[in-house]
């Protein structure tokens, strides 16, 4: 029951809250439009400035990592899912997975060209924030 209840607190936090879109201040760039946060998760824009790009995403069933995938990349996970498949077989992966924001944070300040989305609520003041989503409704 304990289980249950912190699980839905967690979907409640983190499921439809406002995200920012962070990096580290080594990032060549300050802001990223919505179409270029599509295309760096899609694994279709590789470089920014001759930067690497490195997205990192959540676990597939993480709340927040489902609000994102619907609300910037206007897919589906099962949508999301066939991308990837077909993508496989052209040798390209799907960005890289951490478990947590503490674990993405962390990647994120260390790696160059990292990008990742976090609760805008758990904002650390050390990075580089690339993009703010809008309230939702």
């Amino acid at each position: 029951m304990r289980f249950l209840l912190l699980f839905c607190f967690t979907i409640s936090l983190y499921g439809n809250e406002k995200f920012a879109l962070i990096s580290n201040h080594n990032f060549p760039i300050n802001h990223l439009l919505e179409e270029q946060i599509r295309q760096i998760y899609l694994k279709r824009m590789h470089f920014i400035k001759d930067m690497p790009i490195i997205p990192i995403n959540y676990t597939a069933r993480d709340p927040l990592r489902n609000y994102f995938e619907k609300s910037m990349l206007h897919l589906s996970s099962q949508k999301l899912k066939r991308y990837w498949m077909k993508k496989h077989y052209e040798g390209k992966r799907p960005p890289l997975v951490q478990s947590s924001v503490e674990s993405i944070i962390i990647f994120v300040r260390k790696v160059d060209g990292a990008v990742a989305y976090i609760p805008y609520s758990k904002l650390p003041k050390d990075v580089k924030i690339l993009y703010i989503s809008k309230e939702n409704p």
